[in-house]
């Protein structure tokens, strides 16, 4: 062989070798640093919540099992401040309740894969992906600045006539990254001037920019509306992909919107019910965590009792959430959003992967169940 070419093989074999270790490095101090930041404002957040709200601390026994099981776990539990919250709002103490900092720095990012964020939990690709399945009506998708219709390029022109000529209550909200509500508005055209800001359909597209989708609203269950009218009151069902394939519902709960709202987020003033098994509702409501956890709701915002409340069709509900999931498995968890529609049919609305709300806990406890130790296992092992 000639030399040169032999030490030219040498040279990109050692170039390619290095390549990928520095690589490999890279990437894992990208994933270290954001774990630190995860846990830092995850901690940053419980900190403020304790001090607001004067929590008092864990009994030392109760300190000491929390730790005892973490560390069974193979977790290093640096702190107890979400065991402390969560006792303080439903009165009871769990060793397993899961810290934020834990589930958002480690489990999540280890049991969901990655890579696949944020392409695959765009709204605009929602419908394709879950096609089969009941969901919204979408008028127009922009993404990435250009605007679709039934998978179809159109022309700016062609998707203010749809929405103008939709002849429906519009709804529209940022399709990467609408968490708590944020910018999601409802709004119907007149003589093509939204009564969002008074603004045309062309300078409310200009205010989402790009990546955003406008739907019809859903109109929703009958029954669901006697709890709030103003919002589509949307189940919270968190489901499992276990080792053997089989999907899990692991809790549900209802929120509930504020009077008025466009959205029913805790966050901006709803409150969240526990769902049993049968599709009843627990006797007490919750808000929000910064509001301290504590909570004496026991009826709807429309006055409605919330115990012995039950959901139509629950049933229909965690076998959609069962068949959806299996679409998706490089998730192994998934908050979806399920409506119940006119029909007393269960509608996607959308699903979580990445910064899913684990505050559940408030007012449900731990909600691994029988996955704890599985769930526990996975995350240690893949970070």
């Amino acid at each position: 062989m000639d030399t040169k070419l032999y030490f030219k093989k040498i040279l990109i074999s050692m170039y390619q070798t290095l390549k990928r270790i520095y690589l490999s490095k890279i990437l894992y101090y990208q994933r270290q640093l954001v774990a630190f930041n995860s846990k830092m404002n995850s901690r940053k957040i419980i900190k403020d919540i304790l001090r607001r709200n004067n929590i008092p601390k864990l009994e030392p026994h109760e300190v000491a099992k929390a730790k005892a099981f973490y560390k069974s776990k193979g977790y290093k539990l640096k702190n107890t401040y979400w065991h402390r919250f969560y006792k303080f709002a439903n009165g009871e103490f769990h060793k397993d309740y899961l810290p934020l900092d834990i589930f958002r720095a480690i489990i999540e990012p280890n049991i969901n894969r990655r890579l696949y964020w944020p392409a695959l939990v765009d709204k605009n690709l929602t419908s394709n992906i879950f096609d089969k399945f009941n969901q919204p009506e979408t008028v127009v998708s922009n993404i990435n600045g250009f605007y679709y219709m039934n998978n179809t390029m159109v022309k700016e022109a062609i998707a203010v006539d749809a929405c103008n000529n939709a002849k429906a209550q519009l709804i529209i909200k940022p399709s990467i990254e609408s968490g708590q509500g944020k910018m999601v508005k409802k709004f119907t055209l007149n003589n093509e001037i939204s009564p969002h800001n008074n603004v045309d359909i062309i300078d409310l597209f200009k205010l989402y920019k790009k990546d955003f989708i406008v739907q019809k609203v859903v109109e929703q269950s009958k029954l669901l509306s006697t709890l709030n009218p103003t919002t589509l009151n949307t189940l919270r069902v968190v489901s499992y992909l276990d080792k053997t394939g089989t999907v899990n519902v692991l809790c549900t709960y209802l929120r509930i919107g504020k009077p008025g709202s466009d959205t029913d987020n805790i966050s901006i003033g709803g409150i969240g019910c526990s769902v049993y098994n049968d599709g009843s509702l627990h006797s007490k409501g919750f808000g929000h965590r910064k509001d301290g956890g504590k909570s004496d709701i026991t009826t709807a915002p429309s006055g409605v009792l919330l115990e012995g409340f039950k959901i139509p069709n629950y049933t229909a509900v965690s076998k959609m959430v069962k068949q959806m999931h299996i679409i998706i498995p490089m998730f192994k968890m998934v908050s979806w959003d399920i409506g119940i529609d006119k029909n007393d049919s269960p509608i996607l609305i959308e699903y979580n992967t990445l910064y899913q709300s684990i505050d559940m806990q408030m007012f449900m406890g731990p909600f691994l169940g029988d996955f704890t130790d599985e769930i526990l296992y996975l995350g240690r092992i893949n970070s």
